[in-house]
C-alpha cells in the first residue's frame, strides 16, 4: 500500500512540478538581485554621493563590517578603494568563506588588508563574536582626522557584533533574547533590547569613531520599513527621539519577562544612558544600498516578462505566522473562487478590501489591486509579498517561520471547499536560512497535505502544533518541497509567492 501511495504521490508531483519549479526560479531571481555585487553596482551607477564617499584621495580608508551579506560587500569595497584601503576587519557567519570558495564575487584579494572573523554559528553570538566586536570597536576608536571609516552593515549583524554592556554576561544576554524570540517578539523589539544591553549597538560604534574625517555606513536592510537605527541594531545610528532603555523595558514587560531578568540586566536598563551617548556625529553618513523592494520588483518584472500577471501585495508583512497564514488562505480561496465564477466581482472586491486592510494597505493600493484582479480574471496570477513574520514557539519540534507558514497554508487550503490543486505557495528567507535548519523555506499547497495523507494515511497537523515543520517536509518525498539554497551571501528578509494557476 505504501508503495502504491508513493506512485500516486510521484504522479501528483509530476503534475505540480512545473509550477513548483517556477516559484523556485522566481525566488532565485529575487535573491540574485539583492546580492552585494548587484546592489553595489546598481547604487554606484545611480547615486553621486557614493562616488564622493570613495574619492577622498588623500585620506586613509578603513573597512569594518558585520552581517550575512558583508563578505560580498567587502569584496566590492576592496575593488572600489584599491590601494587607499589601509586596514579592516569584518565579522561574518561561520562557514561563509568555505561556502563561497572560488566565487570571485565573494573572494577578497590574496593580499587583502582586511581580517576576516567567522563566528555566530546558527545566528547566535559566541566568544568569537566578542573578539570581532572588540577588534572592530578598536579600529573605530583609532580613527583620526586623516582617516575614513567605511562600515558595512547587513542583517545578522546583531549576532556578529556582540559586546554586552558590563557586568551582564553573554549567556545572560543570549537567554534574554531567546526568551523574547520564543515569545514572538518582532525583530524591531529584539533589537531595541539588544541596543539597551550593548556597548556597540545603537550608535555607540559611530561614537567610537567621532574623531574620523568621515564615517560612511553602507547598509542592506533586513527589517520591515528599513529603519536604519535598527538594522543590525544600528551600531552607527544614534537613535533620536526615543528613550531606548525605556522602550526596552516596555518590551520586556509586554512579554512578561522583566521580572525574570538577571538583576544586572535590570540595573543596566533602569539607569540613564551615558551623556556621551548624545554626542553629535556630524561626520556620519548612511547609504541604504538595498532592501526587499529590490527583490520583489525583480520577481514582478521577471514574471511579467514571461507573460505571467503579477500583483505585489505588500513589502511589509509582519505578525504571527498563524494569523498571516489565515490571511493567505482566505485570499487564495477568494481569488480562486472569483476566477472560477463562484464569487461575484462585488463580493470579491469587498473581501479583498477587508484582507488588504489587515495588511495595512492604503485605500489607493486597494483600488489598484482590486482593479488588477478584475482585469486578469481569466489568467494565472502571481501574488508577491515580503516581510518578516514571527512564530510563537510552544512545541519542541524543528523548523522555521517560512516552513511553518508554508505548512499552515497547505492545511488551510486543504480544508477549503472547492479549491483544487492549482494554488501554490512559496515562503523562504533570502539569506538561505530558516530557523536552525539547512532550508531557506518550503513550498505549500493543498497538494502537499494530500500527498502526506496518501503516503502516511494520517493527518500531518500535529507537526504544526509541535512547531515541527522541518520534520514534516523532511519525511515527505525526501524533502521534495523544501526550498534549499545554502547561505546566499545576502539578507533582505523573507519572500512569499502565491500562484493561482487557473
Amino acid at each position: 500500500m505504501i508503495r502504491s501511495c508513493r506512485l500516486i504521490s510521484r504522479r501528483m508531483s509530476t503534475l505540480n512540478y512545473a509550477n513548483v519549479n517556477k516559484l523556485r526560479e522566481f525566488f532565485s531571481y529575487g535573491v540574485e538581485a539583492v546580492k552585494p555585487k548587484s546592489l553595489f553596482e546598481g547604487y554606484y551607477k545611480t547615486a553621486s554621493k557614493i562616488h564622493e564617499s570613495v574619492n577622498h584621495d588623500h585620506k586613509r580608508y578603513h573597512v569594518i563590517g558585520f552581517g550575512k551579506a558583508v563578505l560580498g560587500m567587502a569584496v566590492q569595497m576592496e575593488k572600489l578603494l584599491g590601494h587607499r584601503l589601509c586596514s579592516g576587519c569584518i565579522s561574518i557567519p561561520v562557514g561563509t568563506s568555505e561556502r563561497f570558495a572560488g566565487d570571485v564575487d565573494f573572494s577578497l584579494s590574496p593580499n587583502t588588508v582586511m581580517e576576516v572573523i567567522e563566528c555566530a554559528r546558527d545566528n547566535l553570538p559566541d566568544e568569537r563574536s566578542l573578539v570581532a566586536a572588540s577588534k572592530i570597536r578598536q579600529i573605530a576608536h583609532s580613527m583620526t582626522s586623516e582617516d575614513i571609516l567605511c562600515v558595512l552593515v547587513s542583517g545578522g549583524g546583531s549576532a556578529l557584533l556582540c559586546l554586552p554592556k558590563a557586568p551582564i554576561t553573554l549567556p545572560e544576554k543570549l537567554q534574554i533574547i531567546k526568551s523574547l524570540s520564543t515569545a514572538g517578539a518582532s525583530i524591531d523589539e529584539l533589537n531595541y533590547v539588544r541596543i539597551a544591553l550593548s556597548d556597540v549597538k545603537g550608535g555607540q560604534l559611530a561614537l567610537q569613531a567621532k574623531s574620523a574625517f568621515r564615517v560612511y555606513s553602507y547598509v542592506i536592510s533586513d527589517i520591515v520599513g528599513d529603519p536604519m537605527e535598527l538594522i543590525a541594531s544600528g551600531p552607527t545610528v544614534v537613535p533620536k527621539g526615543v528613550d531606548v532603555n525605556r522602550k526596552a523595558k516596555d518590551i520586556l514587560m509586554k512579554y512578561r519577562l522583566w521580572e525574570k531578568l538577571p538583576p544586572v540586566a535590570m540595573q543596566i536598563i533602569d539607569q540613564p544612558r551615558d551623556n556621551g551617548y548624545k554626542t553629535n556625529t556630524d561626520n556620519n553618513e548612511l547609504f541604504l544600498l538595498g532592501s526587499n523592494a529590490v527583490a520583489v520588483n525583480c520577481i514582478a518584472q521577471r514574471a511579467q516578462s514571461e507573460g505571467l500577471k503579477c500583483i505585489v501585495l505588500s513589502k511589509q508583512l509582519e505578525g504571527n505566522v498563524a494569523e498571516l497564514s489565515a490571511i493567505y488562505v482566505e485570499l487564495a480561496g477568494m481569488l480562486y473562487n472569483f476566477k472560477k465564477g463562484k464569487l461575484s466581482e462585488r463580493l470579491m472586491a469587498d473581501k479583498f478590501g477587508t484582507l488588504l486592510l489587515k495588511l495595512k494597505c492604503t485605500d489607493v493600493e486597494k483600488v489598484e489591486l482590486v482593479g488588477k484582479v478584475v482585469d486578469w480574471k481569466e489568467e494565472p496570477l502571481l501574488i508577491v509579498g515580503a516581510g518578516e513574520p514571527t512564530v510563537c514557539v510552544s512545541g519542541s519540534g524543528k523548523g522555521g517561520r517560512n516552513q511553518e507558514l508554508a505548512l499552515r497554508i497547505s492545511y488551510g487550503l486543504h480544508e477549503l471547499e472547492n479549491v483544487a490543486d492549482s494554488v501554490y505557495f512559496l515562503s523562504a528567507g533570502t539569506d538561505g536560512i530558516d530557523g536552525p535548519t539547512d532550508a531557506a523555506g518550503a513550498i505549500g499547497g493543498a497538494f502537499v497535505a494530500n500527498e502526506y495523507h496518501e503516503i502516511f494515511h494520517k493527518d500531518g497537523k500535529s507537526f504544526i502544533e509541535n512547531n515541527d515543520s522541518y520534520r514534516f517536509y523532511e519525511a515527505l518525498n525526501s524533502g521534495h518541497y523544501f526550498v534549499k539554497t545554502g547561505h546566499t551571501g545576502t539578507n533582505v528578509m523573507d519572500l512569499h509567492m502565491l500562484l493561482i494557476d487557473s
